[in-house]
């Protein structure tokens, strides 16, 4: 599930990990896991929002993208440098399933 990735505005004038936030604001998010796919949505206000209702607030934690989902649950990964379009990378959710990240078009 997403409680992976996750700025304020002040996050928009600091670091942005080698271009990899600019490119989650401009695209979407792609979760895929053993318990199905879904879509997740960035914002500039630092919400998240996803197409299975999915929503809550990030942030970047030093080298890491946090999430808080409005359910309270919270996670942490590390934050690839130079995403863009089509990457893709593994992690891990909040219940310790590896999950598939992709960077997609936002629709």
């Amino acid at each position: 599930m997403l409680t992976m990735l996750a700025a304020s505005l002040a996050l928009l004038g600091a670091d942005d990990h080698g271009g990899s936030v600019d490119a989650l604001l401009e695209h979407a998010l792609q979760v895929q896991s053993g318990a199905g796919t879904y879509t997740v949505m960035l914002n500039e206000d630092g919400t998240y929002s996803s197409d299975v209702g999915i929503s809550g607030t990030w942030e970047v934690q030093d080298d890491e993208l946090c999430t808080s989902r409005a359910s309270g649950e919270t996670n942490c990964q590390p934050i690839q440098e130079g995403l863009s379009l089509g990457d893709s990378w593994e992690g891990e959710n909040t219940a310790g399933e590896t999950v598939t990240f992709t960077i997609v078009p936002r629709g």
